[in-house]
């Protein structure tokens, strides 16, 4: 009976964004990319602020491929 549940912390976009002081469009943006976890209610996104907050503190971790970078640089498709 000790065993608690821990809930995510959920907010709407709108309320998301000006935590941080971003723009809703880009807080959608990182949800649609899964950089950040989110669900949809209805027709409202409700954004994971642990998700968020993770993202913010370990950074964005680059575009697909980045590993394969050559001091630096990475390879460019023809």
């Amino acid at each position: 009976m000790g065993d608690s549940v821990r809930y995510p912390v959920m907010k709407s976009v709108k309320a998301a964004a000006e935590i941080y002081g971003l723009s809703p469009a880009y807080v959608r943006r990182l949800c649609r990319t899964g950089k950040v976890r989110f669900v949809n209610a209805g027709h409202r996104w409700l954004v994971n602020m642990d998700s968020l907050t993770r993202y913010f503190e370990a950074g964005d971790p680059g575009p697909v491929g980045q590993d394969e970078a050559a001091n630096g640089i990475r390879r460019v498709a023809r």
